[in-house]
């Protein structure tokens, strides 16, 4: 089975947490492509799409939204997850948390999984630091990478099943 792990990342926190799915799903036998979602123009060649953006602001990173978007069609027809990279650790358990959820189900996603990211601030921009000033999240590093495989595995053993299905 060819499946697609693509990622949106701005400062290589979820390049990271991508390159941990598509390592496990390696472990498996299947025979993953991982690449930046800019770097991907169409899904028709995988059977199976894991798609993972860094949020900002509530919003995935544009190449990653772009990719779910211009592929839903195609997305629908195959086997999907959704992942969100980003500061989990702040939100309000009734807060919109963004727009991620919509994607999915565009794309008819399995599964849309949130992990924590990491926030260093020395790698922001101006703009950044200033917001990050202003809204004074926790900074540092909040991605749990036994969660982050253990999702993986998950989602290997649902494509298992679903191959012998």
């Amino acid at each position: 089975m060819k499946v697609l792990v693509a990622v949106g990342s701005k400062y290589g926190a979820t390049r990271e947490v991508g390159s941990a799915v598509a390592e496990v799903l390696r472990e498996y036998g299947f025979d993953v492509d991982f690449a930046d979602a800019c770097d991907i123009g169409s899904v028709r060649f995988f059977d199976a799409i894991v798609v993972g953006s860094a949020v900002y602001g509530g919003l995935w990173r544009k190449d990653a939204a772009a990719l779910v978007r211009d592929n839903a069609a195609a997305l629908q027809a195959r086997h999907v997850w959704l992942f969100s990279v980003g500061m989990t650790q702040v939100t309000k358990p009734d807060q919109p948390l963004d727009e991620a959820e919509s994607l999915a189900v565009e794309a008819g996603a399995i599964e849309h999984k949130r992990f924590g990211g990491r926030l260093v601030v020395d790698k922001l921009n101006f703009g950044e630091k200033a917001l990050i000033k202003a809204i004074n999240p926790p900074i540092g590093e909040f991605r749990d990478f036994e969660e982050i495989r253990d999702w993986a595995h998950s989602v290997a053993l649902r494509l298992q099943e679903d191959a012998f299905a």
